[in-house]
């Protein structure tokens, strides 16, 4: 009998491992939905410039960007789950110290914990998931994506309900600071062993060699910086919405918020539609269309003069941008099969660029106004239409 019952509570484990993973992605898209939505309330509160603001979205992602890599490349070491626990962990303390925080350094200090936390649980997580199946690593960056856009659209919408019925936003940092402490117990006796070096000890030289080998792949590096441009009307974007609907607008504290959610429900859809369509159309041909619709949206969200109409124009630009990233990301990990803790590292080298896309923007709006500075992050979807590959045949198999 014990025999019998044995390969069932492998497979009951296999798929607890594998929900407990997906669920790491929706918990950090909570976590980033919230600071998108309160971003408006904490410039009020600490009485932040612009210039600030892009210093608490550009400092972090330096700090991500020292960390990362060394996390990436112990990642293809046996090391990789006490990465994973140790980066919860952090995340926990991160959530409380804004929570309780009252100045822009302890803030400051806080994102910057948050942003390496998430590089070591997130990241991680994400790269055992595709260890596990590479040959569908586009269908799983989907499904990952779209729990994800669920965790994002979640947030603003709980910021905006609680907003309007006059709560704060610190109780929602202390109360996610414990939801992070159970997840850590969650995954604290789960093994990450699926990717090639599981039983490998960490030798630092052979790091750097395979590491200056990634940086040398000519079409990894394609991929890793088109993601990044990419992702200026990803991320960048739902960073300022509220701002743009709030100071550009003019639209009070409560409706920008609810822009924010509407561009995250947008997105939301469009990931739900996603997961099914790639079992069906190419990834790269959904690339080149929807560069160009959000290209063309993007520009008309910018011009018009009518404040529903840019709902409806953010609206369009968030669903048609949801297939961005899981297929970008997809095509980046099967450049190098079987070392997705390399895919981090590099990809986490490539974020020195877009890491200072909140300080340019924070300080083009400072200059000129945050109007002029929304056009810079156009070059998203143009990165797209220039970037991608000419032929359709340079599928995923054939491009490392």
């Amino acid at each position: 009998m014990r025999n019998w019952f044995t390969p069932i509570a492998t497979r009951h484990r296999a798929w607890w491992f594998i929900a407990a993973l997906y669920g790491v992605e929706l918990l950090d898209e909570l976590i980033y939905g919230l600071q998108g939505a309160i971003l408006p309330y904490l410039k009020t509160d600490l009485a932040l410039n612009y210039t600030e603001i892009g210093l608490l979205l550009t400092i972090p992602g330096l700090c991500g960007i020292v960390g990362e890599p060394f996390i990436g490349l112990l990642a293809d070491t046996r090391h990789r789950r006490a990465l994973v626990i140790g980066g919860i962990v952090a995340t926990a303390i991160g959530l409380w110290l804004v929570g309780a925080g009252h100045s822009f350094w302890i803030i400051l200090f806080a994102f910057c914990i948050l942003y390496v936390a998430s590089g070591a649980y997130v990241n991680l997580a994400q790269a055992t998931l595709i260890d596990r199946d590479p040959a569908r690593a586009e269908q799983t960056m989907a499904r990952w994506t779209l729990l994800g856009s669920l965790g994002v659209t979640i947030a603003p919408l709980i910021v905006t309900a609680l907003f309007y019925l006059g709560y704060g936003w610190r109780g929602l940092y202390l109360s996610l600071a414990g939801v992070a402490g159970i997840y850590t117990a969650l995954l604290l006796r789960q093994r990450f062993d699926s990717h090639a070096g599981a039983e490998k000890r960490a030798s630092p030289r052979q790091m750097f060699s395979d590491l200056l080998a990634a940086l040398r792949n000519r079409e990894l590096l394609r991929w890793v910086i088109v993601t990044e441009l990419a992702d200026l009307m990803l991320d960048k974007l739902l960073e300022v919405t509220g701002l743009y609907f709030h100071d550009v607008v003019g639209v009070d504290l409560g409706a920008a918020s609810g822009a924010v959610a509407i561009f995250t429900i947008a997105g939301l859809l469009g990931s739900a539609l996603l997961v099914p369509a790639l079992e069906k159309v190419d990834g790269l041909r959904v690339l080149r269309v929807s560069a160009i619709i959000v290209l063309a949206a993007y520009v008309a969200l910018l011009l018009a003069p009518n404040v529903w109409l840019k709902y409806a124009l953010i609206a369009l630009v968030s669903f048609s941008t949801s297939g961005w990233y899981p297929i970008l990301r997809g095509r980046t990990y099967a450049v190098l099969p079987g070392q997705s803790g390399m895919i981090v590292a590099v990809t986490s080298l490539g974020n020195v660029s877009s890491v200072f896309v909140p300080l340019i923007v924070g300080r083009v709006a400072d200059v000129f106004g945050l109007q002029w500075a929304m056009w810079l992050l156009a070059l998203g979807p143009i990165a797209l239409i220039v970037g991608l590959p000419k032929f359709e045949g340079r599928g995923m198999k054939d491009e490392g």
